[in-house]
């Protein structure tokens, strides 16, 4: 096993000033969309199978900082993603009654947005819009989460987070949640819809 040593510190008391870095760059809704793509190229997502528990993706979330998870089978192939507002919704608990199951039981099948269900954003559009465009395509989908995609190699490179573009820019994001089923439309109705 490789040693690691304890790197030097110094004391903040002469330090007044903070950096300039990428984030600084996002100022406002035209700036480039890319800006604000998690790039999964430079920065793979997490990624758990659909058998897990929910539990387990919860825990996870919470450990690495992220509010969603891309949801693989065993073959590693993409089946869906995974996100905390899903985990939050009363889906969990509809789901668990209508399985017959406790919410402990549920994997992370049971409550994902399969791929079918999903709608991406392809790169090439990404690379000409901009923060508003990704916006205002967020609030048509109805989504907080938007895969990009390389329809050439039929891959997902990335992934769009209004809770990301509301940290850049420092201000509220509000996308209003779409149901697909009746039962993402009691969860609309009573309690899902969620603002960044």
């Amino acid at each position: 096993m490789k040693n690691y040593h304890e790197l030097k510190t110094i004391g903040l008391e002469d330090y007044t000033r903070l950096a300039g870095g990428a984030d600084h760059a996002i100022t406002n809704l035209d700036s480039p969309a890319q800006l604000v793509m998690t790039d999964f190229r430079q920065t793979p997502p997490l990624t758990m199978n659909l058998t897990e528990s929910i539990s387990d993706a919860t825990q996870a979330m919470r450990k690495v900082h992220v509010r969603s998870v891309i949801v693989t089978d065993s073959s590693k192939a993409f089946r869906g993603i995974l996100t905390v507002i899903d985990l939050e919704s009363r889906k969990v608990l509809s789901q668990a009654t209508s399985l017959g199951l406790k919410r402990e039981d549920l994997s992370i099948k049971d409550v994902m947005v399969s791929r079918d269900k999903l709608r991406g954003v392809p790169l090439s559009a990404l690379q000409q819009g901009t923060i508003g465009d990704l916006l205002k395509t967020l609030r048509h989908e109805g989504s907080m989460h938007m895969l990009v995609v390389d329809p050439e190699s039929q891959e997902i490179c990335g992934i769009i987070s209004a809770s990301e573009i509301a940290r850049r820019l420092q201000v509220p994001v509000e996308i209003n949640l779409q149901a697909s089923s009746f039962r993402d439309l009691v969860d609309v109705l009573f309690g899902r819809g969620e603002s960044v």
